[in-house]
């Protein structure tokens, strides 16, 4: 695969997405779609279900790859997902993403004199494992459960908090690397409405500041998030998620400007379509509340997803 640019990278796609899946089904259609830190999912949250599983007696699946684009009130976001499924049970997922600073350098430079920079790179090394496959065990409720680790590293936090004369480490974004481990259960139920509804619900223990984006505290909190997705129609789907965030990054105000805001909770809806047996496209609305200087609550987001 060849490098891409920074042009590139900077159209690849976020914000809200929607996912769904067919569970364990061979040949079934792209879904679900992909988590934006690199694993499968909704936008923001990550279901049990892995996408592109292998064929039966097969070690490798193929590899399935995303483009997320998210345009913020006063930011912009993007994310390139890849991930590669094994034995139908594991799934290896990377996932680069960009977040353009808007405004911010702007109210720094107002606030304290001192130039930064206006971007930031996370790079995300995901690992689940679905430990527990649904209905399962004997037992027909039984749901999927997956269990994660995964790996980021924010490659500009240093240089940020250089330009910022040690404002990073003083306000608790310490650290440029941290893990996180997830545990998420997903359930299909049937016959209750016309369509099928999936729900997830998961917990994520971790020190990520707005998910790694702006660096990792080195206390660690355990937070809740789930979703929930619905199949309007065979090739069009609709949900909802929640996360919550740990809010570890110390609010700043520098003369009468808040430059660093309490970090809040994240929620989104968006729709899903199945373009044909490779392509979803997901877009919708989502409300992210305070990153950094500004409350970014009108959030507009589009995915496109492929399964080779």
């Amino acid at each position: 695969m060849r490098t891409l640019s920074e042009k590139e990278k900077t159209v690849l796609v976020m914000s809200v997405v929607l996912a769904v899946l067919c569970p364990a089904v061979y040949a079934g259609p792209p879904l679900p779609t992909h988590q934006v830190e690199g694993n499968s999912g909704v936008f923001i949250t990550p279901v049990a279900y892995l996408a592109n599983p292998a064929e039966p007696n097969r070690v490798f699946g193929l590899p399935s790859v995303s483009g997320t684009y998210a345009h913020l009130a006063e930011k912009n976001f993007q994310s390139f997902v890849v991930t590669e499924n094994l034995w139908g049970r594991v799934e290896l997922g990377y996932a680069l993403e960009r977040i353009g600073l808007g405004d911010w350098p702007g109210e720094v430079f107002a606030a304290t004199g001192l130039r930064v920079q206006d971007q930031a790179f996370l790079h995300n090394f995901n690992a689940r494992v679905m430990a527990i496959k649904e209905g399962s065990l004997g037992y027909a409720w039984m749901p999927a459960i997956t269990l994660g680790a995964h790996l980021k590293w924010q490659q500009d936090l240093d240089a940020l908090d250089e330009q910022l004369a040690g404002t990073c480490t003083a306000l608790g974004a310490d650290h440029d690397t941290g893990i996180e481990f997830t545990a998420v259960a997903t359930k299909m139920i049937q016959g209750v409405l016309p369509k099928p509804l999936i729900v997830s619900a998961g917990l994520r223990n971790g020190d990520a500041i707005q998910t790694g984006l702006l660096g990792f505290a080195g206390t660690r909190r355990t937070t809740v998030e789930g979703s929930l997705i619905y199949f309007l129609t065979d090739k069009l789907l609709i949900a909802t998620e929640y996360r919550q965030k740990p809010d570890l990054m110390q609010p700043c105000t520098v003369n009468g400007r808040d430059l660093v805001k309490p970090e809040s909770d994240w929620w989104d809806i968006a729709l899903a379509y199945i373009v044909n047996d490779h392509i979803t496209v997901a877009g919708g609305y989502a409300n992210f509340g305070n990153i950094l200087n500004n409350r970014e609550d009108n959030v507009w987001a589009i995915q496109v997803k492929y399964e080779f």
